[in-house]
């Protein structure tokens, strides 16, 4: 089934738009944010999280991204290779890629810093660049 985004002020006419149209987009035509019309669901019953412990981080972003973007909008191997230049080890200093440090009084704190710029924007703005040039590469095909 292809995921379905819509705004969260729900006050556009078309309420249902692709992931393609949401990422190249921005803002819904009302000015909302674009969410998905509803959630994946997590398979408790192959233990999804003990899975996911598991794996690299760029097969964990895969992962969680093909949730989210149907595999007619991005084949799997164009989603795989987007998430392994997104997330390339050595560009970031840390093994782990987000170290989580304990701060006491059970607070933990995601170092977010640890990338190719000591930015946080290195998690979420590599992988929309290389999901943009990607679609860009399909358009023009």
């Amino acid at each position: 089934m292809q995921q379905r985004y819509k705004s969260t002020r729900g006050g556009t006419a078309q309420d249902d738009y692709s992931f393609e149209d949401a990422l190249f987009s921005g803002y819904a035509p009302d000015g909302g944010l674009f969410v998905p019309v509803s959630l994946p669901s997590i398979n408790r019953e192959k233990d999804q999280y003990s899975l996911w412990s598991n794996m690299t981080f760029p097969e964990l972003a895969y992962d969680v991204l093909r949730k989210f973007i149907s595999p007619t909008e991005i084949d799997d191997a164009n989603l795989k290779s987007i998430c392994d230049k997104s997330f390339p080890l050595d560009a970031f200093d840390e093994e782990c890629y987000i170290p989580i440090k304990d701060v006491g009084s059970s607070l933990h704190i995601a170092e977010l810093f640890h990338g190719p710029t000591f930015c946080f924007k290195d998690f979420g703005m590599r992988p929309v660049i290389n999901l943009l040039s990607c679609f860009a590469e399909l358009r023009s095909r």
